[in-house]
């Protein structure tokens, strides 16, 4: 070969090789500069964008705020208060339809040169139990949106609970309770187990029993203790839930009332209702009973060989000429919403199953399906925890109830017989002192629940505040 066509061969190619080289370079060099007239611009999007989620996660908790001014404070329905001041929400009119409603509000405070657009989505009532705050903010070209899913819970919980200011004796006798404090009185033959805490704004006196701590609610913040007592004039006082026809009674005994009639499980006097427990049939729904102070038949395991057998709520409706010091005795058992004792290790929590929610094998007794407008009140929700028992009775007899049990007056559970086992597991809440007394060789066991009142249907927003489920 021609040594100058090697060599020119040789020279062609390092022209390519060089020619390759620079491209390479040229093109580092262009996308290096790209990249720094892009990056200020990708830095001030990503700030753009954090501070956008910033003020919409800000609005979120604005409207959170409004929503829980709205739920606490008096005068009108939720709805209105939203709309009033310093609220100042409107209806948004092209989102909101006949079972949903949207209001809207353009917040400006506390934020510098910037707003947030801040909506709450509620069901169509004057006391919804659930809600949604959406916010969207927008910062240069970037938006974004923050959503806080919520429930009305109710903001107390423990397995016993006591509104009545008591007095200061520390003694566990029946005449102590009945001052209004919360006595649980049990034996060394037996076991009496209080699992989930007590909460009293009296004396809490226990004697030979065991207390559990749980994760109460105080005014809707949890904490974790064994016994809460003497909250009377503190800023953990439960407000009275019991006075009967106050601002503050718990439940609207009347729209149960309401319930009972609408679904045929209305009994105008107690001895209509034994007949019907005589014959072993279990009732379903809200079942309530009138009861008069004279001409009772009694409450007894010969009379009521089967017991009660409720699967829903009963109400014990006493007559107006009844006071907080008068009672009936039932010694038959009870069971309501009943759980599964099988397994049951009286001295072992984790063995505490439950029966609620009740499971209705007719579906017009469940009483998210009765409709109770043309009676004057609101329908009750599926998400609605209604209480097992409403009473003023002493309770003497077997027990297995789950759900809320519920008394303005002094609620009396003694366990007065070798061997026999009184259950309740969700919450006693009373408002005239609480006995829980076992003298025997038996089993005593109040363990709470808070699935069985969380949403708990109380009286308008009555004892709710707003729970935070989850965050989109």
């Amino acid at each position: 070969m021609n040594p100058s066509s090697q060599n020119r061969r040789s020279e062609a190619g390092s022209v390519i090789a060089y020619f390759l080289f620079a491209v390479v370079i040229t093109g580092s060099i262009a996308t290096l500069y790209a990249y720094s007239v892009q990056n200020p611009n990708l830095t001030h999007r990503r700030h753009d964008s954090a501070a956008a989620y910033a003020y919409a996660e800000a609005g979120t908790v604005i409207g959170c705020a409004a929503l829980e001014n709205a739920f606490t404070n008096s005068g009108g329905n939720l709805l209105s208060r939203l709309q009033a001041a310093p609220n100042l929400f409107t209806k948004n009119n092209d989102l909101s339809t006949a079972q949903q409603l949207v209001f809207e509000r353009l917040v400006a405070a506390p934020f510098t040169n910037q707003t947030a657009t801040v909506q709450i989505w509620t069901t169509n009532s004057a006391a919804p139990s659930k809600a949604r705050i959406v916010s969207t903010a927008k910062v240069g070209s970037i938006t974004q949106t923050n959503a806080m899913h919520l429930e009305m819970a109710f903001g107390w919980g423990a397995a016993i609970i006591s509104d009545n200011p008591g007095s200061t004796s520390t003694g566990t006798s029946k005449s102590v309770a009945q001052d209004g404090n919360v006595v649980v009185d049990g034996s060394s033959s037996g076991t009496t187990m209080v699992d989930g805490g007590i909460l009293a704004n009296g004396r809490a006196n226990t004697n030979a029993c065991r207390i559990v701590p749980g994760q109460m609610r105080r005014g809707g913040q949890p904490f974790t203790a064994s016994l809460s007592m003497t909250n009377r004039s503190t800023a953990n006082q439960i407000p009275d839930y019991t006075d009967d026809g106050s601002a503050d009674q718990l439940f609207d005994f009347n729209r149960f009332i309401a319930a009972a009639k609408a679904s045929g499980n209305h009994f105008t006097n107690l001895t209509a209702f034994v007949n019907v427990m005589k014959t072993g049939v279990v009732l379903e729904g809200v079942v309530a009973v009138d009861i008069a102070k004279s001409g009772l038949p009694s409450l007894s395991d010969k009379t009521l060989p089967f017991g009660i057998n409720i699967r829903g709520t009963l109400v014990f409706n006493f007559s107006s000429d009844y006071d907080a010091s008068d009672k009936i005795v039932n010694t038959a058992a009870m069971n309501i919403n009943p759980a599964n004792l099988s397994g049951l290790v009286p001295g072992n929590p984790s063995t505490y199953t439950t029966g609620y929610p009740p499971v209705y094998s007719n579906p017009a007794k469940n009483p998210a399906n009765v409709d109770l407008t043309s009676r004057g009140f609101a329908n009750f929700t599926p998400y609605d925890d209604l209480p097992a028992l409403m009473y003023n009775v002493g309770i003497h007899g077997p027990v297995n109830i789950c759900g809320v049990v519920f008394s303005p007056s002094f609620m009396e559970l003694e366990n007065k017989q070798a061997g026999q086992i009184q259950y309740f597991k969700g919450s006693l809440i009373g408002g005239g002192g609480i006995l829980l007394e076992n003298g025997k060789s038996g089993t005593s066991i109040v363990s709470y629940d808070p699935n069985a009142m969380d949403i708990l249907a109380s009286s308008g927003t009555k004892g709710k505040s707003l729970k935070v489920v989850y965050r989109e």
